[in-house]
């Protein structure tokens, strides 16, 4: 009997030392999908009826749809920066798309910030930051921040190849379906082993283009109110097809349940093709349809279907997730912006006291096109903005430079300030009605620009002749 008593202790000895030892969590693999220029209802989960995204709607509905989801910025590359980075943009510089001094120089106001055009290497991408953790990572489509994916910490980069400035190349190849192969083929090459996997789609951004057979379908079909260009639609659709096709590999490797899907967008939808309404303007545009972008995030059997969250996020956020996600520590004395979402992904929130944007350049208006912007000749012009809670603060900084400041704050136009939940679409500036939450929320805005050391133009352009567009 003691023979027996003592082969016991050893079984369970041995048991709990080795064999029935917890197994440390298995480290999920990311999968972040990026669009260029959709808008916030350039798909069916959001609300389009003319746009088809049945695979896109499908895994939307069954995770969490994001309703005030942000880019960094209202063009792409400094959203891009902020993501990849973990850092709002006066961090790194990069503010906008090459020349900050974009438009008719007689109309400029102030001379713009010098602009940065990419990432510097000092950086430390999100790629850099999950390697150690034992992750492979792929940048697949458009980088647009400078040096190459590789040269920032990815192992695998690869663009646009063969496809020169459109979305078809001379074999007649589709760009959009490219990267898809190139992702799909990513995957299967690492499904042993955790990834990250960045698919930056160049759809739905200039030149509009798409499938034949795909135009023909809604040249056939009826507008949906402001939504009601074929070719457009198509090049959506051609996205929505890849979206597919990836989800149908990790579940044909059995990869689903431990892979977490991201999908979003740099900023607004074009002005020209699509319309966001009920949102104000586009991209380009510092009001919610140029900065308020499509999102979703799928994970079977972690995050519950059917659910949705209003709680605003913005796109240096996913770094600080990526890093809880994956175990990885927070680089040593580098500077992140952004908060995890994970605690809204399991039914909780986040404490936060706003979120900011600063875009101290010019971005001209379409040419022909009536928009929401301040004035006819300018998406933007230079501006910081504030969300915090429902509400959103726009310091326009020629006005605050050259008018009077704060001290003419009632009447030189330099401050917007609009109530999100009562007025979505920012058609009541409420500057002078409610006094004390616009002072609130400028002093906020104006310490976090003296935190940031965000550059402020503040020299007159002497080019400058005219206000007749204003």
């Amino acid at each position: 009997m003691k023979i027996i008593r003592a082969l016991l202790v050893v079984l369970m000895l041995s048991c709990l030392l080795n064999s029935c030892k917890e197994s440390p969590p298995e480290k999920p693999n990311i999968v972040f999908i990026f669009l260029d220029d959709l808008g916030w209802t350039d798909a069916g989960f959001m609300g389009s009826k003319y746009y088809e995204t049945p695979n896109i709607d499908r895994l939307a509905e069954g995770g969490m749809i994001f309703t005030s989801a942000y880019s960094n910025a209202a063009n792409c590359a400094p959203t891009r920066a902020s993501l990849l980075s973990g850092q709002y943009s006066p961090r790194h510089g990069v503010y906008t798309v090459a020349n900050p001094a974009r438009g008719e120089a007689k109309d400029r106001r102030l001379i713009p910030t010098e602009n940065s055009r990419k990432i510097s290497l000092d950086k430390i991408t999100i790629a850099e930051a999950i390697k150690p953790s034992g992750y492979t990572t792929a940048a697949i489509g458009k980088w647009n921040v400078g040096d190459s994916p590789q040269k920032q910490g990815f192992d695998v980069g690869v663009d646009r190849p063969g496809f020169k400035g459109g979305h078809f190349n001379q074999e007649g190849d589709y760009l959009a379906d490219r990267l898809t192969n190139q992702a799909v083929d990513f995957i299967a090459q690492n499904k042993d082993k955790p990834f990250f996997l960045y698919l930056a789609h160049h759809a739905v951004h200039t030149p509009i283009q798409a499938k034949a057979e795909l135009i023909k379908k809604y040249e056939g079909k009826t507008p949906s109110g402001a939504h009601k260009d074929p070719t457009y639609a198509a090049m959506i659709e051609s996205v929505d097809e890849g979206v597919g096709r990836i989800n149908q590999t990790l579940e044909n490797l059995g990869l689903s349940e431990n892979t977490i899907l991201i999908f979003f967008s740099d900023n607004g939808g074009h002005g020209v093709y699509t319309d966001q309404k009920p949102l104000r303007g586009g991209k380009g545009m510092f009001y919610e349809g140029g900065i308020r972008v499509p999102m979703f995030v799928y994970w079977p059997e972690k995050i519950s279907g059917n659910s949705k969250s209003d709680e605003p996020i913005i796109s240096t956020d996913f770094y600080t997730t990526f890093l809880e996600l994956t175990g990885a520590e927070q680089p040593e004395n580098y500077q992140l912006d952004g908060e995890s979402i994970l605690p809204i992904l399991n039914g909780e929130s986040i404490e936060r006291e706003a979120i900011y944007w600063h875009f101290p350049a010019y971005l001209q208006a379409y040419n022909g096109l009536q928009d929401d912007s301040r004035d006819r000749a300018f998406r933007s012009r230079p501006v910081s903005v504030i969300r915090k809670e429902d509400w959103k603060l726009m310091l326009f900084h020629e006005e605050w430079v050259l008018d009077g400041g704060r001290e003419k704050i009632a009447s030189n136009n330099a401050v917007e300030l609009y109530n999100l939940e009562n007025d979505i679409s920012e058609s009541n500036n409420l500057v002078n009605s409610e006094i004390d939450k616009r002072d609130e929320l400028l002093d906020d805005l104006l310490n976090w620009i003296k935190k940031t050391n965000a550059p402020i133009p503040a020299a007159a352009n002497p080019e400058y002749i005219s206000n007749m567009n204003r």
